[in-house]
C-alpha cells in the first residue's frame, strides 16, 4: 500500500467519479482507475459500490476514508514537527480566505518580513465555509462569520460595519445615512437564503420590523454589487471595500445598527509550525494596534479603503 495510492483514493471518495477525480489530479483516468483497483485488492474487499458508470463509497470504503484521513493528518504532523525540530527557517502556512480585501495589507507586510516561509492561499466561496469540511493541510480559515463545526478556536480580528448599498441615481442616493425601515418595500438581492451572512442581514432586516423581498440571491460578493449597480434592488453590505470602489452608494444604517466580525480560526488539533503561529501573532497584533493607533473613526476609514 502506498502513500499515492490513499491519495489518490481519497479524492475518488470525494468526487464519488473516476473521470472528475483523475482531472483534478491531473493523471490519466485510466491509471487513475487501476490504482484504485490495486488498491482494493490489497485490501481484499471493494471500497466502492459499481453501477453503470456510476460509484459511490460503500460501507467499507467509508470506514476505510476515515483512516486514510487521519494517517495523512499524522504523516503531515510529522513532517511539520521535524521541520521545527531540524531549525529550518523556512515554513509553509496555507490559508483558505473568504475575502481579500481585509486580509491584503497585513498579508504584503508579513510577506516582506518574512520571504523565506512558503506561502498558499486558496480563495473559498461562503458556501465552502458553509460546507467546510476538515482539511488537515490548511493551518488557518480567514473569515466573516464563525465556523459551526466543533473542534474549531478562533480570534475575532476586526468588525466591519454593515452599509446599505444603493446604485447610482436611487432615490436615496444623496442620503447621509438611513433608517433601515424606509426600504422595506424596495426589492432586495443578497446571499443565499440560509447562508450565514444572509442570516445576519435578515436579522438585521427582522429588527426593522420587515423581511426583505428577495428578487435575487447569489453566493458572490461581486455579483450582489453587480446585480445594484444594474438597478435590480438594493442590498446590505459590509465595510471592507468602498462605495467608490464599488461604484455604488454605501449608506450607513442608523437603525438598526449591524456589524460583521472578521476573524481568523483553526482547528483545536492541529499541529501549528513556528511560521503558522508568526502568522497568528502577526496578524492578530496587527488589526489590534491598528484599532489602537488609528482609534475607532480612523479605523473605519481604513476600513473603507
Amino acid at each position: 500500500m502506498e502513500l499515492l495510492q490513499l491519495k489518490y483514493f481519497l479524492t475518488v471518495a470525494k468526487l464519488e467519479h473516476m473521470t472528475r477525480a483523475a482531472q483534478e489530479l491531473h493523471i490519466a483516468q485510466p491509471a487513475l482507475s487501476r490504482t484504485i483497483q490495486r488498491l482494493e485488492e490489497d485490501l481484499g474487499v471493494p471500497l466502492f459500490d459499481r453501477k453503470a458508470r456510476q460509484i459511490r463509497l460503500n460501507p467499507f470504503g467509508k470506514a476505510f476514508e476515515a483512516k486514510v484521513k487521519a494517517a495523512i493528518h499524522l504523516l503531515e504532523e510529522g513532517r511539520r514537527e521535524v521541520e521545527d525540530l531540524s531549525g529550518l527557517k523556512q515554513g509553509r502556512i496555507y490559508l483558505a480566505v473568504m475575502n481579500m480585501e481585509q486580509v491584503r495589507e497585513p498579508l504584503q507586510n508579513f510577506l516582506a518580513e518574512h520571504t523565506e516561509v512558503n506561502f498558499r492561499m486558496i480563495q473559498s466561496s461562503m458556501e465552502d465555509f458553509e460546507n467546510i469540511e476538515t482539511n488537515h493541510e490548511l493551518d488557518f480559515y480567514l473569515t466573516s462569520f464563525p465556523i459551526q463545526q466543533e473542534g474549531f478556536s478562533e480570534i475575532p480580528l476586526v468588525k466591519e460595519k454593515l452599509y446599505l448599498a444603493v446604485p447610482h441615481g436611487h432615490k436615496y442616493a444623496n442620503r447621509k445615512a438611513i433608517h433601515l425601515s424606509e426600504v422595506s418595500a424596495e426589492p432586495f438581492v443578497g446571499y443565499k437564503e440560509n447562508s450565514p451572512l444572509r442570516m445576519i442581514n435578515d436579522d438585521l432586516c427582522d429588527k426593522a420590523g420587515f423581511r426583505p423581498k428577495m428578487v435575487c440571491e447569489t453566493e458572490d460578493p461581486a455579483s450582489i454589487a453587480e446585480l445594484v449597480r444594474s438597478g435590480f434592488g438594493v442590498s446590505i453590505v459590509g465595510g471592507c471595500k468602498s462605495g467608490e470602489e464599488l461604484n455604488l452608494v454605501k449608506l450607513p444604517i442608523e437603525d438598526p445598527a449591524g456589524e460583521r466580525i472578521f476573524r481568523i480560526a483553526w482547528q483545536k488539533d492541529r499541529y501549528l509550525s513556528k511560521a503558522a503561529i508568526a502568522f497568528r501573532d502577526f496578524i492578530v497584533t496587527y488589526f489590534r494596534d491598528e484599532e489602537h493607533t488609528i482609534g475607532s473613526e480612523g479605523r473605519k476609514a481604513l476600513m473603507l479603503r
